[in-house]
């Protein structure tokens, strides 16, 4: 076999690995324990790290094993710009927090419940609870009909205590009765499973 689709092969096997464990636990964490949970976002963007260097660093690495790097022509750039512009644009995105299992009942409940828990005076509007003692924005996104939803606090200097708030709301997740929504959760069992089936399958057929 070459040497270079025999590296190939073997990194696209761990990277398939990866994922599956990823939507495995996530998938099984909801369906097993039948709470709903937050969990911060950076845990996919430190995934999406680990998936994406590869596939930037591959087509370099060929090429260099190859002594041709300056011969690359532009199509074989544009797969590693591609995926470090998705990464860098992954960076700002991902900073707040995914919600899974939730409906839009529960998680209003829970973060009623978790603002007063840590003595947060708001005003709520639609998709914003403003804190007015320290003039900071919750922003929240609820998909009922999956059962996930979005957490993050507009204002940078306020991310550690959004972070208080979360664990706050897990812990009241783990003790109360909420109803919860696993079509997310299902799914991700399922693309956890695939990507188990395609590395398998990448380590044995190639």
């Amino acid at each position: 076999m070459d040497v270079d689709f025999y590296i190939f092969s073997i990194v696209f096997a761990i990277l398939f690995g990866l994922l599956a464990v990823f939507f495995l636990v996530i998938g099984f964490r909801g369906i097993l324990t039948k709470k709903p949970f937050l969990l911060s976002n950076r845990w996919l963007l430190g995934l999406m790290f680990v998936t994406y260097i590869p596939i930037i660093l591959l087509p370099i690495y060929f090429s260099l094993s190859d002594m041709d790097l300056m011969e690359m022509d532009l199509m074989e750039w544009l797969n590693p710009a591609i995926f470090t512009v998705l990464l860098v644009m992954m960076c700002f995105a991902l900073q707040d927090y995914a919600a899974f299992g939730v409906t839009d009942t529960s998680f209003r409940e829970t973060l009623l419940a978790a603002l007063e828990k840590l003595q947060l005076p708001y005003e709520e509007t639609l998709s914003t609870m403003k804190l007015t003692t320290i003039d900071a924005d919750l922003q929240v996104s609820i998909q009922t009909w999956l059962g996930a939803g979005m957490i993050k606090i507009k204002q940078r200097e306020h991310r550690s205590l959004l972070t208080e708030i979360v664990a706050e709301m897990n812990r009241h997740f783990n003790v109360s009765s909420a109803p919860i929504k696993l079509i997310t959760c299902i799914f991700y069992v399922v693309m956890g499973t695939l990507m188990a089936i395609g590395g398998i399958l990448i380590v044995f057929l190639f």
